[in-house]
């Protein structure tokens, strides 16, 4: 794919093998034959959405390109009977994804709560939706890619949905559980620009949204992983070696982490 950015559909995308945010987190937090396996391997299963990931579609449609979130998505009765499941299938023939009333009404909830925000809604006033982006990494040649949910010509906006809320505590949590800063840092390397917010909103009641910018020391932290994600990633592509924890690191010995042990008792 030629360096760069062009609008192609999220299957086109998801296509080209360049090195994504997802490979750099499952290297880095699952090790070399985790990534060749769910990567390279001729035999992996094919990924098919869950749930969750089908409601952040359909929330990221709502909110980002509601012109083809009418024309892309209908509503079955459910997913889970004999009835559903012909519905889906019938209105996967036709190309539509098929959905239940209550992701639909979900959706829109969120959708609701993120135009009410003027802060967010005025992010969202001026720019371009799923946007792919191509990247080289100049140390390791890898080609790199991202695809930005909302690109404004110099900023990066990615919509986050969220269960536990969309307070500073709580999403301080999820960027550190799923490496969002990793997945910054990243986008800012193939993007070339150098702001990037993330617009929460939480996916149940009260509907809460938030904007928030990483500080410095979590995006140096980004970056020293993607840093290693992607030289891993080249030593173990021109070795053509896909090690285990156990070649690299034997028999190890593990402890307890520091949570799982009893507070230790304050001197007096």
């Amino acid at each position: 794919m030629t360096k760069g950015s062009v609008q192609i559909s999220n299957a086109q995308y998801h296509a080209d093998p360049a090195i994504n945010a997802s490979k750099l987190k499952t290297i880095n937090a699952h090790g070399a034959r985790a990534y060749w396996n769910c990567f390279i391997n001729p035999d992996r299963p094919e990924k098919k959405p869950t749930p969750a990931m089908l409601l952040g579609t359909l929330t990221h449609a709502a909110v980002l390109e509601p012109e083809l979130f009418e024309k892309e998505f209908t509503v079955v009765s459910s997913r889970n009977t004999k009835k559903g499941k012909e519905e889906a299938k019938e209105a996967e023939e036709k190309g539509l994804t098929a959905v239940t009333q209550s992701d639909w009404d979900l959706a829109l909830r969120m959708r609701k709560s993120v135009t009410s925000d003027k802060e967010a809604s005025s992010l969202l006033t001026n720019g371009v939706a799923e946007k792919s982006w191509w990247q080289d990494d100049e140390k390791t040649g890898l080609t790199m890619k991202a695809r930005t949910d909302w690109f404004t010509g110099d900023t990066i906006v990615d919509l986050k949905t969220s269960r536990s809320g969309a307070s500073p505590k709580e999403f301080a949590k999820a960027v550190a559980n799923f490496s969002y800063h990793l997945q910054a840092q990243h986008y800012l390397n193939v993007c070339g620009v150098k702001r990037f917010i993330f617009l929460v909103v939480q996916s149940e009641f009260p509907f809460d949204t938030a904007l928030y910018e990483l500080d410095e020391d979590a995006m140096r932290e980004g970056q020293r992983l993607c840093r290693e994600g992607l030289d891993r990633i080249a030593e173990c592509t021109l070795m053509d070696h896909w090690p285990h924890h156990s070649e690299e690191e034997g028999i190890q010995t593990l402890s307890l982490p520091r949570w799982a042990f009893p507070p230790t008792p304050t001197k007096k």
